[in-house]
Order: C-alpha cells, then sequence, then structure tokens
C-alpha cells in the first residue's frame, strides 16, 4: 500500500500548475519538496497516468536498456524515471545497485517467498530385477516389520510392566 494516495498526488501537482512554488505546495500538504519535485517531473513527462501507481514488472533487457541510458547521457534519477515513465526513483538506484554488485544476472526475476522447509523427496526407482530378487527383497522388508513390530511390542509392555508397579 502506498503512502500517498492517487488523489493526494494529483492535488499537490495541482497546486504546481496553480501557480504555487513546489516547496510552498510541499509545505502546505506536509509533505517533503524532494518527494512533490519527483511527482511534478513524472507528471510533466506523462501526465496523470504518470502518476497512479500500479503494480509493474519489467524485463532484465528493459532494466539494463535504462541504466546504460541514464549512463550514456549523463541523468540524474528524477530526469532518468520521466524519461522511461518508471513511478519510483528508488526502483532505479536498486536495479542500478543489483547490476554493480552482480552484473546482469542481478537484473533477473529472483523467486520470491520463504524457502521450503523440507528437501523434495525423489522417487528412487528400482532397478529391473529378476524375480529371484523381487523375493528376497520382500523377504527382507518383512524381516523388517517383524522386527520393528516386535520391538514395538516389547516396549508397550515394558511401559505396561512399569504402570501396574507404580499402583
Amino acid at each position: 500500500m502506498t503512502k500517498y494516495s492517487d488523489e493526494f498526488r494529483l492535488k499537490a501537482i495541482n497546486l504546481v500548475e496553480e501557480g504555487y512554488s513546489v516547496l510552498s505546495a510541499a509545505r502546505m500538504l506536509g509533505i517533503k519538496e524532494k518527494i512533490l519535485r519527483r511527482w511534478n517531473a513524472n507528471y510533466q513527462a506523462g501526465g496523470p497516468e504518470q502518476l497512479v501507481r500500479k503494480n509493474r514488472s519489467y524485463s532484465p533487457e528493459f532494466k539494463m536498456s535504462v541504466i546504460e541510458y541514464k549512463w550514456e547521457h549523463g541523468l540524474s534519477l528524477i530526469q532518468t524515471i520521466a524519461h522511461f515513465k518508471i513511478p519510483s526513483d528508488s526502483i532505479v538506484m536498486q536495479w542500478e545497485r543489483q547490476y554493480r554488485d552482480e552484473g546482469f544476472s542481478g537484473l533477473l526475476p529472483k523467486k520470491k517467498g520463504r524457502p521450503g522447509q523440507m528437501p523434495k523427496k525423489k522417487e528412487i526407482k528400482p532397478p529391473n530385477l529378476t524375480r529371484e530378487q523381487e523375493l528376497e527383497a520382500e523377504i527382507a522388508q518383512l524381516k523388517m516389520e517383524n522386527a520393528y513390530l516386535k520391538k514395538l511390542n516389547a516396549l508397550v509392555q515394558a511401559r505396561k510392566k512399569q504402570e501396574q508397579m507404580k499402583k
């Protein structure tokens, strides 16, 4: 959720359009001058549609072209976002930082959200066994189950015996 509504942004821009200075309009509305300057630059570049916040996704190629354009032409962040109609300068700052740290791979989309707790189980496909090997595997499985049940039975008996001794 954004801090300022679209109506509030348009009201601020209308004050500037009516002839108030950016500083006086910002003071009247109780916002920072820098914010109103950014909104005004966006408005001048793209009109009211530029001020309205929309969830946008950008391709890595577009991000790279924005960064290169900014560097080649020596533009400020406000000029760059106004030229490319990007709603916030912090987005471009983040792209630049990611590009400097990780190169082009830093601009690629990353998986979001909390990672899974348990690794995915891989199904073990038994190799093609002969009939004799299948029977031996089945016998081994049954022996394991039998040993488990015997151990479980012994534990249950021991617990019952402890309960009787406590009484």
